[in-house]
């Protein structure tokens, strides 16, 4: 199985979607799921899709900080049943202020390790609070 994030629709006080928000990209890793990790004032929503590279969907959603700043492929890290981080090779998000959703890919990491393993964790740092981890768990 390979993997990607699955994008969130987040709305904003005005009742207005989020720009790019709303079932589009790749379809969701059946197995997987969805993460959510809500510190400080910001919120992040993320699921691995099926793609041929393991990618996480990631949404960003806060209504006091301007996100467009904060880059995910220098923020972010991943690592498979304990073992080493590896970092994103990509993040591709279109500016969104208050509202951010793009994909963060792993290019360097294989999809047949990604596959197998039993947990993977995603590391995100210095986005509003100093480390937020999301983890997902297969199998018993």
């Amino acid at each position: 199985m390979i993997a990607a994030v699955t994008i969130l629709t987040v709305a904003c006080a005005n009742g207005t979607a989020a720009p790019n928000a709303g079932p589009s990209g790749p379809r969701a890793s059946g197995d997987l799921g969805e993460q959510r990790h809500e510190a400080g004032t910001v919120t992040i929503v993320a699921s691995w899709l099926a793609d041929p590279i393991p990618t996480a969907r990631v949404v960003l959603d806060t209504h006091s900080v301007d996100l467009d700043g904060f880059d995910l492929a220098q923020l972010a890290r991943v690592r498979l049943d304990g073992g080493a981080w590896i970092v994103p090779t990509t993040w591709d998000a279109p500016s969104g202020g208050h509202h951010r959703a793009g994909t963060l890919a792993f290019g360097s990491l294989e999809p047949q390790r990604f596959a197998s393993a039993r947990v993977i964790e995603l590391e995100v740092h210095d986005l509003a609070v100093p480390s937020r981890l999301l983890r997902w768990t297969r199998g018993p």
